[in-house]
């Protein structure tokens, strides 16, 4: 959908509000209209329920020098008119999804999140999902830690509290789809494909014409300082020429001149709406930044120069030399990280970020944003306290099995991955995944042993221990040794097995 029109000097997105029947969309639009006096045009109700669509048409914030036109659409909510709400959503730069987030439709609301997203992710680059989280003023409101567990499991989702019906929460999840569609615009023109000219349909009248022949199958007024408010987010962030990788480091006219080389860094603070081009992946990047915002983890400083920081689900770090001075060397790495992941996705972890962030004094710092996964190690001290030593034999087994399959498909990289119990997921019905941080590009790591030596360098101080601690070491050796006769096609129990008998 976004299009640049050049015959008004334009930029045009549309964003549009999907969610079930009577889920507060029509609702939240009236609110988000009044509040940035604009009106908001219904072709179509009946006893309230759109039929059609809501259309409001908002402009406001520069996108490399143009405005940004915003046409923001709800679709109707009714399983009759599904075909409609296709045709809406097939034109989305970004997706507010209203749900209603209390317990007795949580499960309803979470499914139509599960299946919203793949068509999200077919498209090239993904559209963004906002999730209004609305009706959080009940009682029953599922607990935001439940909420955010659940959705983590399904694909980064920025989550905005909201209740329609008082207007909280519209403001925030307009601006963060907004966002999430210039995300998606960058990643367009980097690649050549942001089209130009006419927009497919510029006016409610001319989308009511297409939609025709699609087949069927009391808000709190948001004042005008609100409607301002939103004006003022857009152009602080995209005025600040971040496509061309500035940074804007605001200081205090009274305040000494800053020095790079002796002032202390500023701590990290994720913050989702920092400028475009600072983030990668762009839209996926920037709603995994959001949920990490709202854990209100910080980073420490480890050892001289490192910092890193965890907890909620998620690991922070930047090296001693991802700090830069220069802004534009400082984007050209992020480049590089970004076209090293993206070589080696298919190997990696999901819920992973790369970011510039500011440092202070002009500088930036490059951080790795990875959302922690279970991992072998895990795996095994789960399986560790297990009185029957079959099934510790089991498991002792799956897990060689699963790290010898890594080391393998490592192999295949661009990158020397490390393989070890900490690096490797513990998802055995999936494809071997590198969960760790990557290593810096810089890094001078040596070869990953194969083979018997792999497992030996990873499970000898776990057996060593087994041995020290268990009176029926002996059941688990013989265990291992039945299971490898058992799947003596299967090299990395045989390994096992030797492994073993030898310690």
């Amino acid at each position: 959908m976004a299009v640049i029109d050049d015959t008004r000097g334009v930029l045009v997105v549309r964003i549009v509000y999907d969610g079930p029947a009577l889920s507060g969309k029509t609702t939240s639009l009236k609110a988000l209209a009044r509040g940035v006096g604009r009106e908001i045009t219904t072709p179509q109700e009946t006893a309230g329920r759109t039929l059609f669509f809501d259309w409001v048409d908002y402009v406001g914030g520069l996108f490399d020098g143009r405005q940004i036109r915003c046409q923001i659409v709800s679709v109707p909510g009714q399983l009759d008119l599904a075909e409609r709400r296709r045709v809406l959503l097939e034109t989305a730069d970004a997706i507010v999804l209203v749900l209603d987030t209390r317990e007795h439709e949580w499960e309803f609301s979470r499914g139509w999140v599960a299946r919203t997203v793949p068509a999200c992710r077919s498209k090239d680059p993904p559209v963004g999902l906002v999730l209004q989280a609305n009706k959080r003023d009940a009682p029953d409101a599922v607990p935001s830690e439940d909420m955010r567990l659940a959705l983590a499991k399904i694909a980064p989702i920025a989550v905005v509290p909201s209740t329609a019906t008082t207007g909280e929460g519209i403001r925030e999840a307009f601006v963060m789809a907004v966002r999430l569609a210039l995300d998606r615009v960058r990643a367009l023109a980097a690649s050549g494909r942001l089209a130009i000219g006419k927009p497919a349909e510029d006016s409610p009248e001319e989308l009511l014409e297409r939609l025709r022949g699609a087949a069927t199958g009391p808000a709190r007024i948001l004042d005008a300082e609100h409607g301002r408010e939103i004006a003022r987010a857009l152009d602080e962030h995209e005025q600040a020429a971040a496509f061309q990788g500035k940074v804007p480091v605001a200081r205090s006219s009274s305040a000494p001149p800053s020095n790079p080389e002796t002032d202390p860094e500023t701590v990290f603070v994720p913050d989702p709406l920092m400028p475009g081009g600072m983030i990668w992946p762009p839209v996926d990047g920037r709603a995994l930044l959001h949920e990490v915002a709202s854990l209100e983890i910080r980073p420490t400083r480890v050892g001289r120069a490192d910092w890193a920081g965890s907890g909620s689900g998620f690991r922070f770090h930047s090296t001693s030399g991802a700090l830069f001075l220069d802004a534009q060397r400082a984007r050209n790495e992020l480049l590089e990280w970004a076209r090293l992941h993206t070589a080696n996705h298919q190997h990696l972890s999901p819920g992973r970020a790369v970011i510039l962030a500011d440092a202070g004094a002009g500088r930036l710092r490059l951080w790795q944003i990875v959302r922690s996964e279970a991992t072998l190690r895990e795996r095994l001290a789960a399986a560790l306290p297990s009185r029957d030593p079959m099934q510790l034999a089991t498991e002792l087994l799956g897990v060689a099995l699963q790290l010898s399959a890594a080391r393998d498909f490592f192999a295949t990289t661009t990158v020397n991955l490390p393989c070890t119990l900490w690096t490797v997921g513990a998802n055995a019905s999936a494809r071997p995944a590198f969960v760790g941080l990557m290593p810096t590009r810089e890094s001078q790591l040596p070869p990953e042993p194969t083979g018997y030596e792999l497992l030996a360098r990873e499970l000898s101080p776990q057996l060593r221990e087994l041995r020290r601690s268990r009176v029926d070491y002996s059941q688990v050796v013989e265990g291992i040794t039945t299971l490898a006769d058992a799947t003596r096609y299967e090299l990395p129990a045989a390994w096992l097995s030797q492994l073993v008998q030898r310690t």
